[in-house]
């Protein structure tokens, strides 16, 4: 009875210190885990324990990525520089480490505490690296901070040019597809209960005799969708759930986010499904490259050493004008393409 009161005390501490993570600026976190060095270990004690009933831990898929490509990775001077970004007790470092000499690898691991030697402390909103000293980012599961768009541009600071931005982020945290013909916002999927629930009320109402069965399937298709939407912040796996059946991730404003931040998909244009896997029920891997300037953020105008990034003017060769900012970008809207990964209250 004491072992499942202990087990129940940690899960709500977890919990709580989930959310706060997901719901509030990184620099606030840092202070929090700095004024109690134990939340960062509680924290990720009860995060080990959620993604042990996972179908795939997301670290051992970039670790099998790097060896897969140990000799195209990018490479400066021969060397393959890679920051693990909110690295948390350091998985990927730590599996990584022993053949470190043999793939030409320098790894940096970086989180709000250091569990590890592996590990230096520091908020990734703002890293004590150089600018464009690393090859490949690895962000996985760490956009937690509503400042996360800080981490992306912080990213964005420290590649060089053509450097590699691998992300793993959990399904839920993204918005669903939508069906060829379009719908409104709020609006059942085609392929969701709620819809063909729908559709059958519809063709029920078409007759005086169906109209009390009507208004029952249509109640029941607004209990579904209400389901359905509560499910995104329910689950006993860190507030992540599977994508439900029939269902796709869509991360095309995510993917956009990045672009006016200066990253595109590491895959040819007329393939950009190619640097994004949907395969795992639970989470979404990606694949950017450091290939634009940057419009948003605080990178935006500045080229690789800070300085104004000019481009030729098309119709008076020989004049430079300074990139546009994006006018129909918006970081609110850009950061809320992420929803926070919380439990719902019970």
């Amino acid at each position: 009875l004491q072992a499942k009161m202990r087990e129940k005390l940690a899960a709500a501490r977890f919990r709580h210190l989930n959310e706060t993570l997901y719901t509030t600026p990184s620099a606030h976190a840092a202070q929090l885990v700095a004024s109690d060095p134990s939340v960062f270990a509680e924290y990720h004690a009860g995060f080990r324990q959620q993604v042990a009933v996972w179908p795939e831990n997301p670290v051992d898929g970039f670790v099998a990525l790097v060896r897969a490509r140990a000799k195209p990775l990018p490479r400066t001077h021969g060397t393959c520089t890679l920051a693990d970004l909110g690295c948390g007790d350091a998985a990927l470092a730590t599996q990584l480490t022993p053949q470190a000499g043999k793939f030409h690898l320098k790894l940096h691991s970086f989180d709000l505490a250091s569990p590890s030697p592996l590990v230096t402390t520091a908020d990734i909103a703002n890293l004590p690296l150089a600018s464009n000293s690393v090859d490949v980012a690895l962000f996985c599961l760490a956009l937690m901070g509503t400042n996360w768009l800080d981490f992306i541009d912080e990213a964005y600071r420290i590649l060089r040019w053509r450097g590699e931005l691998w992300v793993a982020e959990i399904k839920s945290r993204f918005g669903r597809s939508a069906h060829q013909g379009g719908h409104k916002p709020g609006e059942a999927v085609a392929h969701s209960v709620g819809k063909r629930q729908k559709k059958k009320a519809a063709a029920a109402a078409s007759s005086k005799a169906g109209k009390q069965a009507a208004a029952a399937a249509d109640s029941a298709a607004n209990d579904a969708a209400q389901a359905a939407a509560e499910a995104e912040l329910d689950g006993d796996l860190g507030g992540a759930v599977p994508t439900p059946a029939g269902q796709e991730t869509d991360v095309s404003a995510f993917v956009a986010a990045l672009r006016r931040r200066g990253f595109v998909l590491d895959a040819p244009v007329e393939r950009p499904q190619d640097a994004v896997d949907l395969g795992n029920k639970m989470f979404v891997r990606m694949r950017f490259v450091k290939g634009l300037p940057a419009l948003r953020g605080k990178n935006a105008g500045l080229d690789a050493d800070g300085k104004p990034v000019l481009q030729q003017g098309m119709r008076k060769p020989g004049r430079f004008t300074a990139v546009k900012e994006d006018e129909e970008a918006d970081d609110e809207a850009d950061a809320r393409v992420l929803k926070p990964c919380v439990y719902k209250l019970r």
